[in-house]
């Protein structure tokens, strides 16, 4: 099991930001990308005889399951699409490859840099150089990001409940990322206002290490390492029930690009939501797809079966209530470059 735990760590690191993503490059693997269609869970289009490149920045975690189904079960190819992943660490990186070009379609969370660099084109009167067309994960109790600490402190009684945690040092994966509105949720189930513990940032890979050492407190730990960690002895869930319904990340794309190549743009959308279909009827216990993810996420399969699953919409409706209520809490952290509210229309498919 250790040896799992390591390989995991490794692969996963990446989960560092939920806001973007930055890495390593595996092409070769195939897929397509696209603008929204009138009906995107529509079957397939006859696959042309050339297939196109399409560049897809990605994190091999969870909640990247669409792209991996997707590609091993033909979908993208179908569309014409031979999907080239590019893998990346974490951070401000997807968004950033994906609005220069670099990339053609890029995911992560919906947090503060994706909304300052809205903000910033929209100020200038330019168009915004990406638009998020889908969502890549909303969560529903048990949460795919739980609040943990260390088992051994929760079992001597130490830390048993999230107002323990008052006063305390707590990480979070980076800043202005998905999960810090997470940890302004979790503690209020818990009776704590954010300014009531001492924010820390550590990866994913690190948070057991963490708080057996007690360098943290508390943490945010995303699947599957919150399981892995479970499986360890190394850390209690405290709460996987503080959020229901949010939606925290996106799929968007090169705004030039998909002007450029409507077919593509709205074959990948198609492909995406069929896989997000698969998924949602029972794809997340179908041994077929648990190889799948356990190939392209190195996790163990068993226990990508145990982790808390994260939920998508096969509709691609994204849940703007949700954004504007994170735009909000970045306001109030003091992360956010513009002043008001950001027009969505002008960077979300909101139709």
């Amino acid at each position: 099991m250790i040896k799992r735990w390591a390989l995991a760590a490794l692969a996963l690191l990446a989960l560092a930001a939920a806001t973007a993503c930055g890495g390593d490059d595996d092409s070769g693997t195939k897929d397509t990308a696209s603008p929204a269609a009138s009906s995107p869970a529509a079957g397939a289009s006859t696959a042309p005889k050339e297939l196109k490149d399409v560049t897809v920045g990605y994190i091999p975690i969870l909640i990247d399951a669409p792209f991996f189904v997707g590609i091993e079960k033909g979908y993208f190819k179908a569309e014409g699409i031979n999907v080239k992943l590019e893998r990346l660490a974490g951070g401000a990186d997807m968004l950033v490859q994906t609005a220069a070009g670099n990339f053609d379609i890029g995911s992560g969370g919906i947090g503060a840099a994706v909304f300052n660099a809205a903000g910033a084109a929209i100020k200038e009167k330019k168009d915004v150089p990406f638009e998020i067309v889908a969502p890549l994960h909303y969560e529903k109790p048990p949460v795919t990001t739980p609040i943990v600490v260390s088992k051994a402190r929760f079992d001597s009684g130490e830390i048993t409940k999230i107002s323990d945690l008052k006063g305390k040092k707590v990480s979070i994966n980076a800043r202005g990322a998905s999960t810090e509105y997470w940890l302004d949720r979790a503690l209020a189930s818990g009776g704590l206002a954010y300014k009531d513990v001492s924010l820390m940032t550590v990866g994913f890979g690190d948070v057991a290490a963490a708080l057996q050492n007690k360098s943290i407190d508390g943490a945010m730990l995303g699947e599957p390492f919150a399981t892995l960690g479970k499986d360890q002895g190394l850390v209690h869930v405290l709460s996987d029930s503080f959020v229901n319904g949010d939606m925290p990340t996106g799929v968007y794309w090169n705004r030039a690009w998909a002007k450029k190549n409507p077919e593509l743009a709205a074959g990948f959308l198609r492909a995406y939501l069929k896989a997000v279909a698969d998924l949602e009827n029972g794809g997340w216990q179908d041994p077929a797809i648990l190889t799948i993810l356990e190939k392209y996420t190195q996790v163990p399969a068993d226990v990508i079966k145990r982790s808390n699953r994260p939920y998508n919409d096969p509709s691609g409706k994204l849940n703007l209530d949700s954004f504007r209520k994170q735009e909000a809490f970045f306001r109030g952290q003091g992360l956010l470059t513009y002043d008001g509210e950001l027009d969505f229309n002008l960077f979300m498919r909101t139709k």
